[in-house]
């Protein structure tokens, strides 16, 4: 999934574990030759991502055992999905951070610390939100239930599906992971197109949606104002 906002924002929407997206990063970084590589990243799963470290078992233990838990399901559930499709979860950030530093362009992580997300989702979540969620991670480790092509999670239609379906297990839950993160990094963006570079942003094809949305609405109140003060009005 590509959106494209001006000639200086490109939003590529990845599957963490699709050759596909894969292919798709490098291809766009390659050919656009951005200032800013940034990525959905926040610096502790930047560093276990390029030092290839799995988060500690006991760091895990001592957050508390909800967010222990909802970590290794959605450990597991990346885990099932990367042994179908031959690509490691993380795999296409990877290639974006290679490519960025084989074309001198800057690399910006740009998502919230992962450890005040889950601390937030836990925290929030009714305890009918946390038995629906957890179910349904569960469910995704079992062959039973409804399915989607693997190959079909970022078109645009099945995204937005599947936001839907979020939205209704849980709307705290979509609420944290996808609404605020989407806030938190189209507000980084936003300082990126201030400066006039050129940007490619990757990230996971759920929040293309919503920082699509920002971003559109944020590029044309700021044309509006400077036409406004160009114009003297």
């Amino acid at each position: 999934m590509l959106k494209k906002i001006g000639d200086r924002l490109y939003i590529v929407g990845v599957a963490h574990v699709l050759p596909s997206s894969v292919a798709e990063v490098a291809d766009i970084i390659t050919k656009e030759r951005p200032d800013i590589v940034a990525v959905e990243l926040d610096p502790i799963r930047y560093i276990a991502l390029t030092q290839s470290m799995r988060p500690r078992l006991l760091d895990a233990i001592r957050a508390g055992p909800n967010i222990f838990l909802l970590s290794a399901m959605i450990y597991l559930t990346q885990g099932k999905f990367s042994r179908q499709t031959g690509i490691q979860a993380g795999e296409e950030m990877l290639v974006a951070l290679k490519k960025a530093r084989e074309i001198g362009a800057q690399i910006q992580l740009i998502d919230r610390d992962i450890g005040i997300t889950l601390q937030r989702l836990v925290d929030r979540m009714s305890m009918g939100e946390k038995i629906r969620l957890f179910g349904n991670l569960l469910i995704s480790l079992l062959p039973v239930g409804k399915s989607v092509e693997i190959e079909r999670l970022t078109d645009e239609q099945i995204v937005e599906n599947l936001l839907t379906e979020f939205k209704k297990i849980s709307s705290t839950a979509y609420e944290v992971l996808i609404a605020e993160r989407d806030s938190y990094m189209s507000s980084k963006l936003a300082t990126f197109l201030l400066s006039g570079k050129k940007v490619v942003c990757v990230v996971g094809a759920g929040h293309v949606p919503g920082i699509y949305d920002k971003l559109s609405k944020f590029i044309s109140s700021t044309w509006s104002m400077n036409l406004k003060y160009n114009l003297g009005e």
